[in-house]
């Protein structure tokens, strides 16, 4: 049986092989950039909505400003609007917490310390499909939320209810100015308090696993009647509750594991620190 040889010209119109040679290439390059031209723009109507279909909004930007009254307006910038996001209070632990669904995170820095007025910090994660923002109170406060484009503002607070100048307790006989948290490179905990009166007059005891401070005639800022919790730093601190108590101001310092404190003075700042005992 004779093999029949297949010929370009069985697949090709013949008076496209027909003329010169350099006219005969020149059509046949012709061609071939008509057919790389279809299957470009065949594969760009195949591959654009797949492509859309893939690039999620992203949480580009957290920043915050504040407002009188110790008021604190939130900026969440994203790359395209996503309209307004789910969001809920809770009031124990006080948090606002703001779901962004179909939203990936693009954030070098996923944490911000603001604490001003009643609010402490501001988190955002990314799990699953959406993206989760969380914003830690001193207590619970009203929010107001607004959208314009991809932009959404939270603002915390009024003038009248965000921690603005004033003490809870007795400021006539002294305050406190600040309250810091340490942790040493040894793993240790110090707690650093600053006062107005370097003479107040102090009193510590153990309650289980907790050390009550108590500071007599001592007025508290409305800024610092808060739970700060440490636990992430790993030293034998996990919480440190300030309140007031009548016209004294009380700390609560909430441990784990085993430890030995010491109570010191230098001039108006008093210190706590926990040693670990391995």
């Amino acid at each position: 049986m004779a093999i029949q040889k297949i010929q370009p010209a069985d697949f090709v119109n013949k008076p496209v092989l027909q003329g010169s040679r350099e006219l005969r290439t020149q059509r046949l390059r012709h061609l071939l950039y008509i057919f790389l031209f279809i299957g470009m723009a065949l594969l760009i109507l195949v591959w654009s909505p797949v492509a859309s279909s893939q690039i999620k909004p992203t949480l580009d930007a957290i920043d915050y400003s504040i407002l009188t009254g110790n008021r604190v307006r939130i900026e969440l910038r994203l790359s395209d609007p996503v309209g307004k996001p789910e969001s809920f209070s809770i009031y124990n632990p006080a948090r606002i917490v703001l779901d962004f669904p179909g939203v990936s995170l693009n954030l070098a820095q996923k944490t911000r310390i603001i604490n001003i007025g009643l609010t402490y910090s501001m988190t955002a994660v990314e799990a699953g499909d959406r993206t989760r923002v969380v914003i830690q109170l001193i207590r619970h406060v009203p929010y107001k939320m607004d959208i314009t484009d991809g932009t959404i503002f939270i603002t915390i607070g009024d003038s009248g209810d965000a921690g603005g100048p004033g003490y809870i307790g007795a400021p006539e006989m002294g305050h406190i100015e600040d309250v810091a948290f340490q942790k040493d490179n040894a793993g240790d905990g110090r707690i650093h308090v600053r006062l107005s009166d370097p003479f107040t007059v102090i009193d510590t005891h153990e309650e289980g696993k907790s050390i009550i401070v108590d500071f007599f005639n001592t007025g508290l800022p409305k800024h610092l009647h808060r739970i700060l919790d440490v636990t992430d730093f790993a030293t034998p601190i996990l919480t440190i509750d300030m309140f007031a108590q009548g016209n004294n101001t009380r700390m609560v310092i909430r441990t784990t594991g085993s430890y030995e404190h010491l109570i010191y003075q230098t001039q108006n700042l008093q210190s706590i620190e926990l040693k670990s005992i391995n």
